[in-house]
């Protein structure tokens, strides 16, 4: 994964960091959504999140990670270990960084004594810890919940601290933190951001392109690298959404005029394949494809990218129903695949298949195996279409799923490069 910049827009206002406490999100048991959310939310309220942590349920090691938090942001919000378990050590650990002590909050009580009396439910003694709150700290109310939130204002930094059950912390960011940070702020403006997803061009070549735009401060670029592509993200501050998107739009067109050839989306969530499949769907046009080493996962995801995908026909070399006139197209024995194997695959599919086009990919199998031997090390692509046929060389082979997924994104790009003619 590549971070060629650090993502936040460098301007004035609030730095603020999250802390999630949980050993269980250290262990694996469950996936930190809490803190995502939060962070678009900081975003939309335009409020520079510069670091965030997780941190087990441990007395020192939390105090030390709020410490450092105080050293470096103006804002530290924590969510989790507000419960009445023995394990929820957040209150005590920051009454312990901000030096205070901790209180019962007897208003706090009250509410918390006429919640469990709604529900006919015995309050335990362990409870009671759920309303110390450190002294001259600002209790948040929790109508959803039985432990509230609270805000600890030192000379140091501010230390907000938020239940750890989704729905709970969400109602209070929403009602009661937001508004406080907006304000804290001064309503410095709101911050939106965009993905230019790429296909075909690596992230080092990206970087060459456009490494003077990664040192501006509003708007930022920064890239982040997934297996085989690359995304570009931008990001931008304005006085008003109208203003930071009309920032957005002046820096992705700078970016397009530099590498607008291998962005395929600015949609985070379209994969590349449902790109080409909805492409293929509004040109109305079908697709047969045949694959060696990369085993039929090229038709998998344009099968699985849109309801009515039109792929036509789709075959592996070993499958008994491929085409008599296809698999005599493909190379025999121990002949190692050439460019002209790949053609003549790709003509003979288009024919057996009825489709508009044909891809034929056609790869060794790894360094010194393979279904077609001494192959080792290299896929030839090829696509056949009424306009003719076009070759491409993957200068690797193999099964592995990095390797599957670069060779079919370059088979797709073929195709793409067909569809956008």
């Amino acid at each position: 994964m590549g971070n060629s910049a650090s993502g936040s827009v460098d301007a004035p206002g609030l730095r603020a960091e999250i802390v999630t406490t949980g050993t269980e999100i250290l262990l694996g048991d469950i996936v930190d959504t809490n803190a995502a959310w939060m962070a678009q939310q900081l975003r939309e309220a335009g409020i520079n999140l510069y670091y965030k942590s997780t941190v087990g349920d441990n007395l020192g090691r939390v105090r030390e990670v709020l410490e450092l938090g105080l050293r470096r942001s103006d804002v530290i919000l924590v969510s989790g270990g507000l419960g009445p378990t023995a394990d929820d050590i957040t209150r005590d650990a920051i009454a312990a960084a901000t030096g205070r002590t901790l209180k019962l909050h007897e208003a706090a009580l009250e509410t918390l004594k006429a919640r469990f009396a709604r529900f006919g439910v015995q309050m335990t003694e362990n409870n009671l810890q759920q309303v110390m709150i450190p002294e001259d700290a600002t209790l948040i109310e929790n109508p959803v919940g039985t432990a509230p939130g609270f805000i600890v204002e030192t000379d140091r930094g501010t230390i907000i601290a938020l239940p750890g059950v989704p729905r709970e912390m969400k109602h209070l960011m929403t009602e009661t933190v937001l508004p406080y940070l907006r304000q804290r702020a001064g309503h410095t403006g709101i911050i939106r951001r965009r993905i230019l997803r790429t296909v075909g061009i690596g992230e080092s070549a990206i970087d060459d392109r456009l490494r003077d735009l990664m040192d501006s401060a509003n708007p930022t670029v920064g890239l982040a690298a997934h297996t085989a592509q690359c995304d570009v993200r931008i990001a931008a501050r304005g006085s008003s959404a109208a203003e930071a998107e009309r920032l957005l739009d002046e820096i992705e067109a700078t970016i397009r005029a530099r590498i607008g050839e291998f962005v395929y989306s600015a949609t985070p969530d379209e994969p590349f394949e449902a790109l080409i499949a909805r492409l293929l769907a509004e040109r109305g046009a079908t697709l047969a494809l045949v694959e060696t080493n990369t085993g039929g996962s090229v038709a998998q995801r344009l099968g699985t990218a849109a309801t009515h995908a039109p792929v036509v026909a789709a075959w592996r070399a070993e499958d008994a129903e491929l085409p008599a006139p296809v698999r005599a197209a493909l190379p025999a024995g121990d002949e190692v695949i050439d460019e002209a194997h790949a053609a003549a695959t790709a003509t003979a599919l288009r024919q057996a298949a009825g489709a508009d086009v044909a891809l034929a990919l056609l790869g060794s199998g790894g360094a010194d195996e393979g279904v077609y031997g001494r192959s080792n090390g290299r896929t030839w692509l090829a696509l056949a279409a009424t306009d003719g046929v076009q070759t491409a060389l993957c200068p690797f082979g193999g099964r592995d799923d990095y390797t599957v997924v670069r060779i079919g994104n370059q088979a797709l790009g073929l195709l793409w490069a067909w569809l956008r003619r």
